[in-house]
């Protein structure tokens, strides 16, 4: 997977993994989570957007439900018979004539239907308000399939007036209909008795059958009294029951549809905007590392500065224990007082209270710890462990003290813990952080671990400022600490591209902020007092871990 590149280093550009080479395998990803799984575990992460989203759009639809004015819905059907194109009598008048597509004629007394003449026959009729064109909107005329009948279909606000509307269109249609098709009637009539008048009794004679004149016009006079012969009311609206619209189920169906559809897209969104780390997959896709450790949320946190052990749940203590046995059964096999750098992608990601806790779970099992502050920025492992110090990191640095006579005791832990705190002078600014680029800071690792089972550097974040980068350099591992919802992903990856780079290579992770769980309840109940306000001394001195 390719790293994004950072110029923020004294103007040095990142390099790739590959510029680095073989030496930076650890840079590329050992597995891809596989689709499915991604998918499951965002919806996972994001259940209660997914959840919030859905009961909002239920919410609404039940607004809806709620607030929209009822419609009622009536039909009534229209049977269309047209006439045969043969019929010579009656070709010449306006009814509708068979064709030879059958859908053409009923769509032509559907279009007869719906119009503005029969709608102010209708506004007449029923003494509505409204004007012919709001009153022809309300009503529609569709034919039925493949069959010669015409619905139409009204809709209103009460249930009376929808079947008044259905039931006054087709009345409506029918008598506009007739009316034009008696006026033409009468015109034909007129002129056919006239010619039938002219007549000879002889010409009358010789003039027999349904095609004679006399015949014509006696079909065409009883006609005259009949309506429209091509449309029929074939059945009435009836009176609805219930409402039409809104549809009470069907739109909280869709409220909740739509919810779910929203929330599952919403949650993909952010998971790709996101830049913050939220798994620990998204680990796994950037770097081949192991995960030593995995810090649970604890609830006895109020701010983002770094903690001692007796202000964490029995629980985390466990999981900074387990992080201790995993960084020993890495080293198997090699000899010599190990030196452990912990630094973290940003601020406030859990660095120094990773330090502090490893530190003294190391000085429990009867190691001795020496605790290095190269934080200088922000030094906080003094407050937390309500330790002083004459001579800091920078007063050693500058040769101006000692490694040795600068190293204070703990109170709970007394020498087998040590630190080596930072300045809390004025001069511990950017100027004292600088200090560690000189060559007594690369002689401070070496001095601490003769004098130390352990050394454990608490540094700064190394994507941010580059202070302790000698310090890494030097150090035998570089434990990484994350947390999950915090950490941004582009200054992780801008970490690795720098540890790389400089041919370093970490040890693996330590994950803050694991979604807590009861193990570590089973080793110490809730009333029972963390180790080290119950100890005088650290357990199993005589055991090394």
């Amino acid at each position: 997977m390719g790293i994004v590149g950072n110029s923020a280093y004294h103007g040095s550009p990142m390099a790739t993994p590959e510029a680095t080479g073989r030496s930076a395998q650890w840079l590329r990803p050992r597995m891809e989570q596989q689709g499915l799984q991604r998918y499951v575990s965002t919806i996972r992460e994001r259940w209660i957007l997914i959840v919030a989203i859905t009961v909002l759009t239920t919410l609404a639809a039940v607004v809806y439900i709620l607030v929209a004015p009822k419609e009622y819905t009536s039909a009534s059907d229209v049977l269309v018979s047209p006439i045969s194109s043969s019929d010579t009598a009656l070709s010449s008048l306006p009814l509708i004539k068979e064709t030879s597509d059958p859908t053409r004629d009923v769509e032509t007394a559907a279009r007869l239907i719906v119009n503005r003449e029969t709608a102010l026959r209708v506004k007449r009729d029923l003494a509505l308000s409204q004007g012919p064109n709001d009153i022809a909107s309300k009503v529609s005329a569709q034919p039925v399939a493949q069959s010669n009948i015409v619905s139409v279909t009204a809709t209103a606000g009460s249930a009376k007036l929808s079947q008044d509307l259905a039931n006054g269109f087709t009345r409506a249609v029918i008598e506009v209909q007739t009316e034009q098709f008696h006026s033409a009637l009468d015109t034909t009539i007129s002129a056919l008795a006239s010619r039938v008048a002219a007549m000879s009794a002889a010409q009358r004679a010789a003039t027999v059958g349904p095609d004679s004149l006399p015949a014509q016009l006696a079909r065409l006079q009883a006609l005259r009294s009949q309506p429209d012969p091509t449309l029929r009311i074939e059945t009435t609206a009836a009176l609805p029951k219930r409402p039409s619209s809104p549809k009470k189920k069907l739109s909280i169906v869709a409220g909740v549809l739509a919810g779910l559809i929203l929330g599952v897209g919403s949650a993909f969104a952010l998971q790709v905007l996101d830049p913050r780390l939220r798994r620990e997959e998204q680990l796994r896709r950037l770097y081949s590392l192991p995960i030593l450790g995995r810090i649970p949320r604890d609830s006895r946190r109020g701010n983002d500065r770094a903690l001692a052990p007796e202000r964490l749940s029995p629980s985390t203590l466990e999981a900074y224990r387990t992080l201790r046995a995993t960084l020993a059964a890495s080293r198997v096999g090699i000899t010599g007082a190990p030196a452990v750098l912990v630094t973290s992608p940003s601020p406030s990601e859990g660095k120094s209270t990773t330090a502090i806790n490893l530190a003294s779970s190391l000085a429990l099992a009867g190691n001795s710890v020496i605790l290095i502050e190269a934080d200088l920025r922000r030094p906080s492992i003094g407050e937390a462990l309500g330790a002083t110090s004459a001579n800091g990191t920078g007063a050693v640095l500058l040769g101006m003290a000692n490694l040795e006579d600068s190293l204070v005791e703990t109170k709970a832990y007394g020498r087998y813990l040590r630190l080596l705190l930072a300045d809390t002078s004025g001069a511990a600014s950017s100027f004292m952080a600088d200090q560690l680029f000189l060559p007594a800071a690369r002689n401070l690792v070496a001095e601490a671990k003769r004098l130390a089972d352990y050394v454990i550097v608490d540094s700064p974040p190394l994507s941010e400022v580059i202070d302790a980068l000698p310090l890494a350099q030097q150090v035998d591992e570089v434990l990484v600490v994350v947390r999950l919802g915090r950490t941004q992903l582009t200054k992780l990856q801008n970490l690795g591209e720098l540890l790389a780079t400089h041919d370093i290579e970490p040890v693996g992770f330590a994950v803050v902020g694991v979604p807590p769980t009861r193990e570590g309840y089973y080793y110490y109940t809730p009333s029972a007092a963390p180790p080290a306000e119950r100890r005088s001394r650290p357990e199993g001195a005589a055991t090394r871990s």
